[in-house]
């Protein structure tokens, strides 16, 4: 099997990503899963764990953390999900020990050893089709993928990111070191329920015994449900702000000065470069459960090293100064709102202008809401993912919190249209989905970003 080989199988597998069907979704078991690794003979118990979920920030948690095992002597691996530009971004692992110089996808698992791994997955699966269990989808045989190469590359360490939930996740058929909760609200309402409490109790399903618990500040209902699970398990939750203290002395676009009082020892002066104060929680739930994967404590400078190197692409993120261009993939409002508070800490006295791009299952008015009356003007347009909603649906909906509105399908167009067309005192924010920041991030890096050009562009009409 080659690389292109392996995709195309992929992409032949029913894939909760690119169709929502909600139904289906919630049908899922973790039986199949398991058999399926069962097959591969279990690799998931060959290497300690961290599995990070929550509705926001488990991304960044697993980065952080992922950036900081680098700079220890430890085999670190990373399996996070949806990629942002690249499917081989999903699978990482770094073993090249500590304070090695680090480049652009020198941890991405390479072309070579994702044909290999996927027609190892493949076969196991194949298998499976006439059991009553039913052919795995695309994000069990991925999961699945990771596990396998982790154990065949002698990973110690890996951090892992739940796709969706916790309970019925493909990624809760590990039994980890750490559990680690990120800030719960809602998201995939249709499938996980419509407030914080019943999704409390879909995420807490990671919780197990014998473990670690982390957990970020949450609402007190969703707190109670992670005690209330924790006392089952007979675990203690350890909670972020009240176990473990955060300062921010100082926040700006270059990120945060942070100081951390953490599980065994405080953490002076920190620099975090992921811009936003909600990272520095992010930061300590990150450092907690490094603390608690040792034995004898944590160098300070090895928490430095690898928090001052973290990166998380798409998640507020500066791509141009002038004018000043922010990518953020956020597509509810939890994370509207996370952004919504930065861009009042740093644009204050700014011109906002919004480049929008939502799914079509999102929450789009309460998003809205959040973000868009702090804008001058919406500009919407749509990435190529089948999830993507009509433009003008989207302007239509987002009309009644920013009335300049105006509609442009392709994004490159848009985003060039913007460029040139804003002041350089303004800010331009590309916003409301991970499949859109993708895109343009991927434009940039290929230099795809046209020469100046002025397309026309089509205004709601009310």
């Amino acid at each position: 099997m080659t690389y292109q080989d392996a995709v195309q199988y992929l992409e032949s597998l029913v894939n909760y990503e690119r169709c929502h069907d909600p139904q289906a979704m919630r049908e899922v078991k973790l039986t199949r899963m398991r058999r399926l690794c069962q097959k591969l003979g279990d690799p998931q118990r060959r290497f300690r764990s961290v599995v990070v979920t929550g509705t926001n920030g488990k991304g960044s948690i697993c980065a952080l953390l992922y950036s900081m095992l680098r700079e220890s002597s430890l085999r670190a691996g990373l399996y996070t999900s949806p990629h942002v530009e690249h499917l081989r971004e999903r699978i990482r692992a770094w073993t090249r020990g500590p304070q090695a110089e680090r480049a652009h996808q020198d941890d991405w698992i390479s072309e070579a050893d994702v044909a290999a791994i996927i027609e190892r997955v493949a076969s196991c699966a194949e298998a499976m089709r006439d059991e009553s269990l039913g052919a795995p989808t695309y994000f069990e045989v991925m999961t699945a993928a990771a596990l396998l190469h982790f154990s065949r590359i002698g990973v110690e360490i890996a951090v892992l990111e739940v796709g969706l939930g916790g309970r019925l996740d493909a990624t809760n058929i590990v039994d980890q070191a750490i559990s680690v909760l990120g800030p719960i609200d809602v998201d995939h309402a249709d499938v996980l329920g419509n407030d914080p409490v019943k999704i409390a109790y879909e995420k807490s399903g990671i919780i197990k015994a014998n473990q670690v618990v982390l957990s970020a500040p949450q609402q007190e209902p969703v707190l109670d449900v992670l005690r209330t699970v924790c006392d089952a398990q007979g675990v203690p939750l350890t909670v972020c702000g009240i176990d473990v203290g955060v300062t921010i002395h100082e926040s700006s676009l270059e990120g945060s000065r942070i100081s951390i009082t953490g599980l065994r020892g405080r953490y002076d002066s920190l620099h975090v470069p992921l811009i936003g104060r909600h990272q520095a929680s992010n930061a300590a739930l990150a450092i907690a459960a490094l603390e608690a994967l040792s034995d004898t404590g944590v160098p300070y400078g090895l928490v430095e090293r690898g928090l001052i190197s973290a990166q998380w692409p798409g998640r507020l993120e500066v791509v141009s100064d002038v004018p000043l261009v922010f990518i953020d993939g956020a597509h509810n409002p939890h994370a509207a709102q996370a952004l919504r508070e930065t861009l009042e800490e740093f644009c204050q006295g700014r011109t906002i202008h919004l480049l929008m791009g939502m799914s079509e299952d999102k929450s789009i008015e309460d998003v809205g809401k959040i973000i868009g009356r702090i804008a001058v003007s919406v500009t919407c347009t749509k990435s190529r993912h089948p999830r993507a909603l009509d433009p003008t649906e989207l302007a239509t909906r987002l009309y009644p919190f920013c009335h300049d509105v105006h509609v442009m399908s392709d994004p490159i167009d848009a985003y060039t249209y913007l460029l040139n067309a804003v002041s350089s005192q303004d800010v331009i924010v590309v916003t409301g989905s991970l499949f859109l920041a993708g895109e343009l991030r991927a434009a940039l890096r290929q230099a795809h970003v046209r020469p100046r050009r002025l397309p026309e562009i089509e205004s709601l009409v009310t």
